[in-house]
């Protein structure tokens, strides 16, 4: 049995009763709007958390890309030693025993994987 329920049943006078179920039915309003800015509350907090989780990430992420894949085949580190030492294209075929375009295949890839344009931007990276 709820409280008005008992009020209601109980042999208070009226007025008392309507001041006594007023009260309550402010009452109620505050708590329920009490509760309810609690939740804006959380709900924007964790809602800047969201977007501070997310750009985390997002640096995270850009700052790796500024960072050497460690995933060079090994054909691709002979390959890469080579350039640092000056070869060309048909210097390094001849000396690993494979045909230019092989070599031109293995190139695009560590550029891939390195982030780099050319031979000129894979030398300034491996330097610094």
């Amino acid at each position: 049995m709820t409280l008005l329920t008992k009020l209601k049943k109980s042999n208070i006078n009226r007025s008392e009763y309507l001041f006594l179920e007023n009260k309550l039915a402010f009452l109620t309003t505050e708590v329920v709007e009490n509760k309810y800015r609690n939740s804006k509350l959380v709900i924007g907090l964790l809602g800047f958390v969201s977007i501070g989780l997310v750009l985390v990430v997002l640096w995270m992420q850009r700052k790796r890309k500024g960072l050497p894949i460690v995933g060079l085949s090994r054909q691709e580190r002979n390959i890469q030693g080579l350039i640092l030492q000056g070869k060309s294209n048909k210097e390094i075929a001849n000396e690993l025993f494979i045909s230019i375009s092989t070599v031109k295949t293995h190139i695009t890839n560590i550029y891939s994987k390195l982030h780099v344009s050319g031979r000129e931007e894979l030398l300034q990276k491996l330097q610094n």
